[in-house]
Parts: structure tokens; sequence; C-alpha cells
């Protein structure tokens, strides 16, 4: 069974979306983590990468990462020996 997407409305007049709910794109992600878009496709096949969510069926679907799921991922990276 797929799983379920939460597709976050368009912004409105006086309404405001959480800032860490935006979808990025591979390449925005790549850019924010210096990851290749390679080397981010291989983390995400490996189930290593930060959490994502495809746009629909099939390995043509896009994919996107929600912000607080990227920061997540590069957070429990660190060790506690930071300089």
């Amino acid at each position: 069974m797929p799983a379920s997407l939460t597709l976050i409305p368009a912004p409105q007049p006086g309404l405001s979306v959480d800032p860490a709910d935006e979808l990025l794109t591979p390449a925005q992600v790549s850019a924010w983590t210096k990851l290749s878009l390679k080397a981010l496709a291989n983390a995400r096949s490996r189930g290593a990468g930060p959490a994502y969510v495809k746009l629909g069926h099939g390995t043509s679907a896009p994919v996107r990462y929600r912000r607080r799921d990227v920061d997540a991922w590069i957070t429990s990276g660190r060790s506690g020996n930071a300089a």
C-alpha cells in the first residue's frame, strides 16, 4: 500500500504555512547539503537519506523533501564533539 501524501494548501490571505512543511526539490536539497544529486538519489534508494515523498506513482514520479525532514536528517548526523 503506497504511503499517504499530505498536500499543503496554497497560502491564502490571513493564513500562514509553517516554513518547515515547505516541499523542496532534490536540487534544492542537494545545494543545501552539498551532496550531488546522484549521492542524494543513492541515499534515497538505500533508505539512508532524509525522508521524502513521491508526488505520484512509478519511477518517474517527482520526489520532494519536507524542509523539517532534511533538517532532522542533518541534525541526526551530528556528533557530540562539534568543533
